[in-house]
């Protein structure tokens, strides 16, 4: 094997010659491995639009346009081993501030490319003819890697046979509330791929369901972050503990009695308490807001008294970004990081617009929008190697800049 200094480092093709016999080895198929790396080097290597074509000319193996577009939309490998391994590299390397669960839509003309449907993206506040997936991805402060995805399956899509045909959508694929395809992309980590939870940090301001979502991360015991708007209905307790530090002083099994109205009720009613004031740095520029917290009862009906009050599941936060001199808040979010400091809590408000920017780029660096086929499984394949090619180019860098 070549290598590319006295010091005996895999050279950057040796590296990628690795990675794809790591992340390619449950492919059965000989045949297979190679087209997953020809895919992969194109993704990397291809200047432009990634269409099949081109990076079937780039391609040192000779592969067919053809071959690669049968391994891509009628081959049946399945992506999950893959995306499970290709996390286990990534976070050998890099530790999750935060998981961002995100939307990005794939624009699309015509009706027949899978779960292709005229809906509204929450993330770009527009109706879109389009495709719809959600991901989980991977933060840090200075990367978000976007490791599982969801492919949203709108609800006429249930009955039309025609078009499941057309897609090669599998009989167990149907629609279900947009909050569980988000769920389930943790799950995946969580339960089947044995990740260590972080906190799960999600923007559900557009959407209507947000105390089931909370409900399901409560359930799963996770920490989470999820900005939501000034209409959620809430339970205000106001003889909790506020962010941060300090354990509840109740005894376990006697309930407050909060009181109930909206978000933005409960923060007209607050609006002469403290406010602490938070910096934070973005690009080299340093930001000042201030907060108000209050501790509410977990989002949801909750009307009826339960049986036992559990201070683990029930206590949470409301977290208010209400800038200098702005007669209104810009942000809420709600959290079960009650022991945090609100300064940390601060810092991850901020993700999922940095995961926003930077899934821009990757869709031009990487081609995420190019997939040009229509079925299901097709996608499928696409999204999970632009995620790889993207997370070998990381961990090449990491390697070549000594942190590896």
């Amino acid at each position: 094997m070549a290598q590319d200094n006295e010091r005996g480092e895999l050279s950057t093709e040796d590296h990628f010659q690795e990675f794809c016999s790591d992340i390619f080895q449950t492919l059965h198929r000989a045949d297979q491995r190679r087209a997953g790396q020809t895919y992969l080097n194109g993704l990397i290597n291809c200047d432009g639009r990634k269409s099949i074509r081109r990076m079937a000319a780039l391609s040192a193996s000779q592969h067919s346009e053809q071959s690669l577009q049968q391994f891509i939309n009628q081959s049946p490998w399945d992506h999950q081993p893959i995306r499970e391994r290709l996390l286990g590299r990534l976070i050998d390397a890099v530790q999750p501030d935060a998981w961002v669960i995100s939307e990005v839509a794939f624009p699309k003309h015509g009706r027949y490319s899978a779960a292709v449907h005229r809906q509204y993206v929450r993330a770009e506040r527009r109706v879109s003819n389009c495709q719809l997936a959600t991901v989980a991805v991977l933060t840090t402060e200075e990367y978000s890697v976007p490791v599982n995805w969801r492919l949203v399956l709108p609800e006429p899509w249930r009955e039309d046979h025609d078009r499941r045909s057309r897609a090669r959508m599998p009989e167990y694929e149907l629609p279900r509330p947009y909050w569980q395809y988000q769920v389930e992309t943790i799950d995946d980590m969580i339960l089947d791929w044995g990740m260590a939870p972080a906190p799960v940090v999600v923007d559900a301001v557009q959407l209507a369901t947000v105390e089931s979502l909370i409900a399901a991360l409560v359930d799963r015991k996770l920490p989470y972050l999820v900005q939501v708007g000034p209409n959620l209905p809430v339970r205000y307790a106001p003889d909790r503990p506020r962010l941060a530090g300090g354990r509840p002083v109740m005894q376990p099994g006697v309930r407050p009695q909060p009181w109930r109205g909206t978000a933005g009720d409960l923060v007209h009613r607050l609006h002469d308490q403290h406010r602490s004031t938070v910096s934070w740095e973005t690009e080299g520029r340093t930001h000042r807001s201030q907060f108000l917290t209050a501790p509410i009862m977990r989002p949801g009906p909750g009307d009826g008294p339960p049986e036992r009050y559990d201070p683990e599941a029930d206590e949470h936060q409301l977290v208010v970004d209400w800038p200098f001199n702005k007669s209104k808040p810009r942000g809420y979010w709600i959290t079960n990081l009650s022991d945090a400091e609100l300064s940390d809590v601060v810092r991850l408000t901020h993700l999922p617009v940095k995961v926003h920017i930077r899934l821009g780029s990757l869709a031009s660096r990487f081609g995420l929008r190019d997939y040009e086929g229509r079925t299901f499984s097709g996608w499928h394949h696409h999204v999970t190697l632009v995620s790889a090619a993207y997370i070998f180019c990381l961990l090449d860098s990491l390697r070549a800049a000594g942190l590896l």
